[in-house]
């Protein structure tokens, strides 16, 4: 019996061993496995170590670096929960999380604090190569979340503050459009700290001691089809006014944004390898990714603009400035459009551009500009088109049937 214990007990020790020695392997081939998908991303890191405790990994001493600048080192360690192999030889992990980011510059006395920064729902493939690429940037996380964010002065005195940051990316619909989306809510800026004169002046007379805005928007990518859009992209300021933008492109193919990703992966090596660029090479890097983008094609586009008392709070400033109230010089605004459009030879866009102003300076609501071309315009075509634009910039006009309305 002393002899089957001692026997049992070596082989517990042994299989204990083993186990531990699997759980670091699994772990290593998960960081490493990490290492290569972000490479694909543009992002080039090393880490010191990665251990493994039933599906949870620590990787430690986690450095980022970037092409031309010194390396980032993420504090404290990274940590994966609910890792799972899957039957391919991939992994998903229910949530990666950083340690909470504090920072204070001693010279300037401003302390930084950013907490509660995580990733959610992330996969990692099987094999890194050039055909997983696009499953790679669409597969690689459903969100991505941080804050709040806060910036003090030496004092302790909040400066700027961000609720929350947020990237999320949906499943494929049933017609293959991916979407994403991203919001920042809860923007609050302090604007009694601006030592400017000039500026707090200008702050007394709009009213504003503080600025409090949000940001969202999202886009939808068919990647069968090419094509793209970007939905309600906007910045909302409370009591100011908000700003959205919308576009549609044709010929965002697969094909494209594998190039891109190779680019990306281009960026990612030169950071590993620690070579030294300069800012011209790095313009020749940035051109190189826009290059592919020339042969996109524009659908449609619109900026919209919706006031909240801004354009009135504006006129009044302007208008003291010279010696009336706002409903003074707002008259004379409305008499001088006319004169500012009077060498406009193109008879319909001068009388659209007048009224849509003039309606817009009477009752301040929403102010559109729009592109719809009767047929998509690839983007290289405008540089085509430089020298006949620069000799009439209505011919841009025209070929992209600009619109322009107010308060619809």
């Amino acid at each position: 019996m002393k002899k089957l214990s001692r026997l049992s007990l070596t082989t517990a020790i042994l299989l204990a061993g083993t186990s531990q020695a699997a759980l670091a392997l699994e772990a290593n081939v998960f960081a490493d496995r990490l290492v290569d998908t972000s490479r694909v991303m543009g992002v080039a890191f090393t880490y010191g170590s990665a251990t493994a405790e039933g599906d949870t990994v620590t990787i430690t001493d986690f450095t980022i670096a970037i092409p031309g600048e010194d390396d980032v080192e993420i504090p404290g360690d990274v940590v994966f929960t609910g890792v799972v192999e899957t039957a391919e030889g991939g992994f998903t992990v229910e949530r990666a999380a950083i340690a909470d980011i504090e920072y204070t510059d001693e010279d300037e006395g401003i302390t930084f604090n950013l907490v509660d920064i995580a990733a959610e729902g992330l996969e990692l493939p099987a094999e890194v190569n050039v055909d997983s690429m696009v499953d790679i940037g669409f597969n690689l996380y459903d969100r991505i979340a941080a804050g709040p964010l806060s910036v003090s002065d030496a004092q302790g005195e909040e400066m700027f503050a961000i609720e929350l940051m947020e990237i999320t990316v949906d499943e494929p619909a049933e017609d293959g459009g991916i979407r994403s989306a991203y919001q920042v809510t809860g923007i609050h800026a302090d604007l009694t700290n601006i030592d400017e004169p000039d500026v707090q002046e200008m702050f007394e007379a709009l009213e504003l001691t503080a600025l409090n805005a949000s940001m969202s928007g999202s886009g939808t990518w068919w990647p069968e089809t090419g094509e793209g859009t970007i939905e309600d992209a906007s910045l909302v300021i409370d009591n100011i006014g908000s700003i959205a933008t919308s576009v549609a492109v044709e010929g965002y193919t697969e094909e494209l944004y594998t190039e891109l990703m190779k680019l990306n992966l281009k960026m990612a090596e030169i950071a590993e390898a620690d070579i030294e660029i300069d800012d011209d090479q790095m313009m020749e890097l940035s051109e190189a990714m826009m290059a592919p983008m020339a042969e996109l094609k524009l659908v449609n586009a619109s900026l919209r603009y919706d006031d909240n008392s801004l354009f009135m709070k504006v006129l009044d400033f302007i208008g003291a400035e010279q010696g009336v109230d706002g409903e003074t010089f707002k008259a004379g605004l409305q008499f001088m459009v006319p004169m500012a459009l009077a060498e406009v030879e193109n008879a319909a866009f001068k009388t659209m551009v007048t009224n849509a102003v003039n309606s817009f300076i009477e009752d301040p609501q929403n102010f559109t500009i729009s592109v719809e071309p009767d047929a998509p315009i690839a983007f290289s075509e405008f540089e085509a088109l430089e020298d006949e634009i620069e000799a009439d910039p209505f011919i841009l006009v025209e070929r992209l049937n600009v619109q322009i309305t107010a308060n619809q």
